[in-house]
């Protein structure tokens, strides 16, 4: 996804369920501690910006790895883990060699935090309103993944955050959701559960014409239809 415009993340790790973890950060939810753990650790990484309990910091400076939980314990901070209202859960399509299975967290923030990148993984940040980034993704300012997308025009349906943390906040269980792909005239058409054709796209995920666009697509690097790649 290099150059493409994306949130804050990475992969839950080993490190992300260790003792000095649970002991660092408060997640009530046993079952998703280790994403909590991956997301808020992530953020330090790549943002400088910590979720503590006692409030939000950003430091320009920032360890990595388990050393984020070290740092946390040795200030007698602990990572708001429960502050984070978890709310979808994407998972790449069957055809894609590499594939993902991306939770997706929100949280709030004060008003004048401004994120450090670390100019390894990020090189960018910028606060922006759900819109105006869906308005540089059409005219082709920014590069936004498919699912990127959808989570920014989901954000931009509410009017504020405190709207959105009624919404999300507290949801006992978030159903994954998983695109399908067809070939329609040689491009590929990216659909969602709620589509036309949906389910029947299921059967032609091994198809052969399928599997060998895909292929030429990521060979040439190039999109043949203006939402694969994503």
């Amino acid at each position: 996804m290099g150059g493409a415009w994306v949130f804050p993340g990475g992969a839950v790790d080993a490190i992300d369920n260790l003792d000095v973890a649970h002991l660092a950060v408060a997640c009530s939810d046993g079952r998703m501690f280790p994403w909590n753990a991956a997301a808020v650790r992530e953020l330090v990484e790549e943002t400088g910006v910590w979720l503590f309990e006692s409030g939000t910091v950003v430091t320009p400076d920032r360890p990595s790895e388990e050393a984020v939980f070290s740092y946390v314990l040795d200030r007698d901070e602990r990572f708001a883990g429960d502050s984070l209202w978890y709310f979808a859960n994407w998972i790449t399509p069957v055809p894609f060699p590499v594939r993902f299975d991306t939770r997706f967290f929100a949280a709030t923030v004060p008003e004048g935090v401004e994120p450090i990148v670390d100019a390894m993984e990020l090189v960018e940040a910028e606060w922006i309103r759900p819109c105006h980034a869906l308005k540089r993704a059409d005219v082709g300012e920014w590069d936004v993944a498919f699912p990127t997308r959808k989570i920014l025009e989901f954000l931009g349906a509410f009017e504020s955050t405190a709207d959105l943390g009624e919404s999300i906040g507290g949801q006992a269980e978030v159903d994954p959701i998983q695109p399908r792909l067809v070939v329609v005239d040689g491009n590929i058409e990216i659909l969602m559960p709620d589509d036309p054709g949906f389910i029947e796209a299921a059967e032609g995920e091994s198809a052969p014409d399928l599997l060998s666009t895909l292929e030429r697509i990521i060979r040439s690097g190039t999109e043949t239809h203006p939402e694969i790649g994503s």
